[in-house]
C-alpha cells in the first residue's frame, strides 16, 4: 500500500509538471463600486458589470482561448454571462488578462436574494484551445437592496431617535431578537463606524450628512437611514 501511495504521488507530480494552469485571480472590481457592500445601491433593475482576471499559475506559458462563465450560485446555477477570450500568459502568475462581464439581477426564489442577503457569483475558466489544465474559480459576493426587501420594514423593527441627530442616537428594537452589531456607511458606501449592538450610540464624530446603518442579527440584516446634523 505504501509503494502504491508513493507511485500515485510521483504520478501526480509528473502529470502536473510542465503544464499551464488557468485560474481566476482573487482580484475583481464591480460597477457600481459598492455592489459588494451591505450598503449596495444595486436593485433588480440595476445593470451590474464586473472585471475579473485570468492568470496562469502553471509552470509553462499558455497561449489559447479561454471560456469564462459566471453563474449565480444556486442549486439550479442561474447563468449570468459568459465570454471567450484569447490569452497569452506567462507561467507562475506573472501577468493576467482582464475579462468584463455584465448582468442585471433577477428576482425570484431561485434568483437573486435581497434585503440583507449576500449573493455569491461563481466565475470560472475553461480552456477551449491551447495546452493546460483548468484551475480555480473566483466567488465574489454582491448585495441587492430592493424596495421590497426586508429593509423596507425597518420602521416596524426599530424606533430611531432623534433623527436628525447631533450626538447620541437611540435604537429601540421592537422585538426580542438578538442583534450582533451595527455598521454605519456614508453615501459613498464607505464604512465609517462599526460596533457591537447597543441601544444608544454616539455619532458626534461623524460629519454632517446622510448615512446608512446596517443592523445585523444572526440571520438577517436591516438597513436604516439617518441624518447627522
Amino acid at each position: 500500500m505504501k509503494r502504491l501511495l508513493i507511485f500515485l504521488i510521483v504520478l501526480t507530480e509528473l502529470t502536473s509538471y510542465g503544464q499551464a494552469k488557468i485560474d481566476m485571480s482573487p482580484v475583481f472590481s464591480f460597477t457600481p463600486a459598492n455592489a459588494t457592500s451591505p450598503a449596495s445601491t444595486v436593485s433588480y433593475t440595476t445593470p451590474v458589470s464586473f472585471t475579473a482576471y485570468i492568470k496562469n499559475t502553471g509552470n509553462t506559458s499558455f497561449s489559447g482561448s479561454v471560456l469564462v462563465t459566471a453563474i449565480r450560485d444556486t442549486t439550479q446555477g442561474i447563468g449570468l454571462d459568459s465570454t471567450t477570450v484569447f490569452a497569452t500568459l506567462q507561467a507562475n502568475g506573472l501577468d493576467s488578462v482582464s475579462v468584463v462581464m455584465s448582468f442585471t439581477p433577477s428576482a425570484g426564489p431561485t434568483a437573486f436574494k435581497s434585503g440583507g442577503n449576500g449573493n455569491t457569483i461563481v466565475v470560472w475558466p475553461i480552456i477551449i484551445s491551447g495546452s493546460g489544465v483548468n484551475g480555480d474559480s473566483v466567488k465574489p459576493v454582491i448585495w441587492v437592496n430592493n424596495a421590497n426587501s426586508v429593509f423596507e420594514f425597518e420602521k416596524s423593527q426599530f424606533k430611531l431617535y432623534p433623527n436628525p441627530v447631533i450626538n447620541d442616537l437611540t435604537i429601540k428594537a421592537q422585538n426580542n431578537n438578538r442583534y450582533k452589531n451595527i455598521i454605519i456607511y456614508d453615501l459613498f458606501a464607505r464604512k465609517v463606524k462599526e460596533l457591537s449592538f447597543i441601544e444608544t450610540i454616539n455619532v458626534s464624530e461623524l460629519n454632517a450628512g446622510s448615512y446608512w446603518m446596517i443592523i445585523n442579527s444572526e440571520d438577517k440584516s436591516y438597513r436604516i437611514n439617518f441624518i447627522k446634523e
